[in-house]
C-alpha cells in the first residue's frame, strides 16, 4: 500500500467529533490544500459548508490560496459556492483577489453569482478592475457581470440665491442686547 493511500485510511478511521472544531479543521485542511484531509473530514461527516470565525468556509480559504483540486473536491460534497462572510465576500472575490483564472471559471461553472457585492458595496467585477486582471475582468463580463451601483442619486434642489446688500432690510440686522442688571454693577 502506497503511503499517500494508507495516510488517507488512517484519516478515515479515526473518530471525529462534529464541533466548530472540525469545522476550524476542515478550514485549515482547505486553506493548506490538503485534499487528503478534506476528504477525511467530510467522509466523517462534517458540514461541507461549515463556518469559522467571521463566517469564512473552507471553499473561501480553497479559493483564496488557488487549491483547484480542494476547491473541485469541497464542491463534489455540495459546497455552496454563493455563502458570505461578515465581509460580504464569496469565493468567487476571493478567487479574484488571488487572481487565478481556472478557479474563477471553475466556481462561475459551479453557479458563483459574477454580481454579488460586499458590505462595501463593491462588486467582484469593481474588485477585479482594481487590481488590472485582465483575463479575469473579461471573463466576468463574458459570465454578466456588471459594476456596483455606487453612484447616490441626490434629490436636486434649486440653488438658494445669493443675498446682496440691498436685500438686507433693517428688521434683518442683528439686535445689540442689553445688559442685564448685575453685569452692570
Amino acid at each position: 500500500m502506497k503511503i499517500p493511500q494508507l495516510v488517507f485510511t488512517l484519516l478515515l478511521t479515526l473518530p471525529l467529533s462534529l464541533s466548530a472544531e472540525d469545522g476550524k479543521q476542515l478550514f485549515a485542511a482547505a486553506a493548506t490544500g490538503t485534499p487528503e484531509r478534506v476528504q477525511a473530514l467530510l467522509a466523517q461527516g462534517i458540514d461541507v459548508n461549515s463556518k469559522i470565525e467571521q463566517d469564512r468556509t473552507a471553499l473561501m480559504a480553497a479559493s483564496f490560496n488557488g487549491n483547484v483540486r480542494t476547491i473541485k473536491l469541497l464542491l463534489s460534497y455540495g459546497a455552496d459556492v454563493n455563502l458570505t462572510d461578515k465581509l460580504g465576500s464569496t469565493a468567487l472575490s476571493d478567487a479574484v483577489l488571488f487572481g487565478n483564472l481556472d478557479i474563477v471559471k471553475l466556481l462561475i461553472v459551479s453557479g458563483a453569482n459574477v454580481n454579488a457585492s460586499d458590505n462595501q458595496k463593491i462588486s467582484i467585477l469593481d474588485k477585479a478592475k482594481k487590481i488590472g486582471q485582465e483575463d479575469i475582468i473579461k471573463l466576468l463580463e463574458e459570465a454578466g457581470a456588471k459594476p456596483a451601483e455606487t453612484e447616490i442619486k441626490l434629490e436636486e434642489k434649486p440653488a438658494p440665491e445669493p443675498a446682496t446688500d440691498a436685500a438686507i432690510t433693517p428688521d434683518d440686522q442683528p439686535v445689540a442686547e442689553d445688559k442685564p442688571e448685575e453685569a452692570k454693577k
